[in-house]
């Protein structure tokens, strides 16, 4: 189906990505950066979900083939949305879901103390600026998390 964006912006986001990861900044100038590419991401693939969700000829051939579930990743809210509409289950698949949902569903502990969160850099042997670091990630997850779901 037509999406509202080029193939080259696609690419663009990830090879970002990529590169950010290796980076080297101090841990504001790197929240910031973080913050400001997961909304500008977020926009493509809001745009790209209400596209298809708009697109009523693909919507109504989803729903005469008769699929028995929709297998979606978690992090990109459309999939569930999809299965919504079309009446089906959604079949999560992630080695880690975004938000902490992984460990809320399965009840297992992650002390921040010596777990080192996603997108801090640190391995499992911190130092304690290190874990300090860790903590505020953690802390700013939830706001992060609102703002790519909203």
């Amino acid at each position: 189906f037509p999406v509202p964006f080029r193939k080259e912006d696609m690419e663009e986001a990830f090879i970002s990505l990529g590169h950010d990861v290796f980076e080297k900044k101090p841990f504001l100038q790197y929240a910031v950066q973080i913050y400001k590419k997961i909304k500008k991401d977020s926009a493509l693939l809001f745009s790209a979900c209400s596209h298809l969700l708009h697109n009523q000829e693909l919507m109504a051939s989803l729903v005469e083939s008769g699929f028995d579930a929709v297998l979606t990743d978690p992090f990109l809210p459309c999939g569930p949305i999809v299965a919504l509409y079309l009446e089906l289950p959604a079949v999560f698949f992630s080695n880690a879901l975004p938000c902490g949902l992984d460990l809320q569903g399965t009840h297992c502990p992650s002390p921040p103390s010596y777990v080192p969160r996603v997108l801090s850099l640190n391995s499992d042997h911190m130092t304690f600026l290190q874990r300090v670091k860790n903590m505020l990630i953690l802390a700013s997850e939830g706001f992060l998390c609102n703002m790519v779901y909203s």
